[in-house]
């Protein structure tokens, strides 16, 4: 079972508790949190979901996750991506990136939070968490773009995130 907070549209906590599952099946506003990992290529690395997955099984899509009860925005990045990755950050290495996003659908309601890190490490060098991912992948930043902009069904992304993507091919 994995608690999390429901919370209003400005991302307060309602006072409400409850399991992830029966959250999205209700459609109750939650915080979750995204990590864009970018290297000095110009690219960036996107992580397919598993099989398993109850939202959007096989496509590639960001680290991302569930922020748990009373757990801090910053806490959750850095335990999702060490759980999905292997990656063991410091709140340091995590740079706040890109408005928060809301997202109002039939069911997984959700407010995203995101932050991107700069990593240089090869996909070998992930160690994933496989009930979770099947593989991890770099690709540049531009293809991601190309990919949103012609609707390609291997990818979560929608046209929505074209911002995000064209904001993060100038970091830095």
């Amino acid at each position: 079972m994995e608690l999390i907070d429901i919370v209003d549209e400005e991302g307060n906590f309602t006072g409400e508790v409850m399991d992830k599952d029966e959250a999205h099946d209700k459609n109750l506003l939650h915080n979750e949190v995204a990590v864009l990992i970018v290297n000095d290529k110009g690219e960036t690395l996107l992580q397919k979901r598993s099989a398993n997955k109850r939202f959007d099984p096989n496509k590639w899509a960001l680290c991302a996750g569930h922020v748990d009860h009373k757990e801090e925005l910053v806490d959750a990045a850095i335990r999702e991506t060490e759980e999905k990755l292997g990656l063991k950050l410091s709140k340091d290495d995590l740079i706040p990136f890109f408005d928060k996003e809301i997202t109002r659908g039939k069911t997984n309601s959700h407010i995203t939070y995101f932050y991107y890190i700069k990593c240089n490490l090869e996909q070998n060098q992930f160690v994933i968490q496989e009930d979770e991912l099947s593989e991890v992948k770099w690709f540049l930043i531009d293809d991601v773009i190309k990919m949103i902009k012609t609707h390609d069904s291997s990818i979560v992304f929608k046209e929505n995130r074209l911002e995000l993507f064209e904001k993060l091919k100038v970091v830095k």
